[in-house]
């Protein structure tokens, strides 16, 4: 009966008032760890709070006074000092751009873009699967001169999503500006891409066809549809191509 009463008391642990203290530091101990990591987020949420809505305004193509652009890249900037996020960099990135197309000069415009580099390769570190932040990376190389550091961040972009009807047209006209510079690889991934924008929007293909820069890899592109491709443009369309 002895022996019973002793692995009882192991099991439901002791009574006596050092236990008591034992859990109780331990749960002291917890809550202070769950404090010290809720702080900082909570900061960063407040301290971004006002930028979001520039943010917003943005993505709807709102426009945006340069002073309120700079105001909302401050309170990001401040937000992720406190935690780290690569959502929220890419957002810093997507401000610093339009900063610099409201600029007047290039050389005003030089250091912006130079940041928005800096915050999209920030972004991506933490975040590597944003093809969006990719994409204006990309945007932001090849304006800054930097082919070969664009044709990367565009192949990235659409290894990372292939298909994003938002960035499709845009990636297009870029791989068709770099295509001197594109490895064979990347190459056939913008065949893809013009494939997959055929289906999707077939009339935006048709007429790049027409285009000197666009109308060899086009036809090169549409060439290569498979089956599974063919069958989709007749689900979308309700006909055969």
């Amino acid at each position: 009966m002895g022996n019973i009463m002793d692995a009882t008391v192991t099991i439901m642990g002791s009574d006596r008032p050092g236990s008591d203290w034992g859990a109780a530091l331990v749960a002291g101990l917890m809550g202070c760890l769950l404090l010290a990591l809720g702080v900082p987020r909570l900061v960063a949420a407040v301290q971004s709070l006002d930028a979001r809505s520039v943010v917003w305004s943005v993505y709807a193509g709102v426009k945006v006074s340069s002073e309120t652009l700079g105001q909302a890249v401050t309170g990001l900037v401040t937000a992720d000092a406190w935690v780290r996020d690569g959502e929220r960099a890419g957002d810093i990135s997507l401000l610093l751009v339009h900063q610099a197309l409201l600029a007047a000069t290039p050389a005003e415009q030089a250091p912006l873009w130079e940041a928005a580099e800096a915050a999209a390769v920030s972004a991506l570190s933490v975040a590597p699967g944003q093809p969006g932040v990719w994409a204006r990376l990309a945007e932001v190389r090849e304006r800054r001169g930097n082919r070969e550091g664009a044709v990367a961040a565009l192949r990235m972009s659409m290894l990372s999503g292939s298909f994003v009807p938002a960035l499709m047209v845009p990636r297009i006209e870029q791989g068709l500006r770099l295509l001197p510079a594109l490895d064979r690889d990347t190459r056939e991934l913008l065949k893809r891409q013009l494939r997959l924008t055929w289906v999707a929007n077939p009339a935006f293909v048709v007429a790049i066809s027409a285009r000197p820069d666009g109308g060899p890899l086009v036809r090169e592109a549409l060439a290569e549809l498979n089956d599974s491709e063919l069958k989709q443009f007749q689900r979308v369309h309700g006909t055969a191509p």
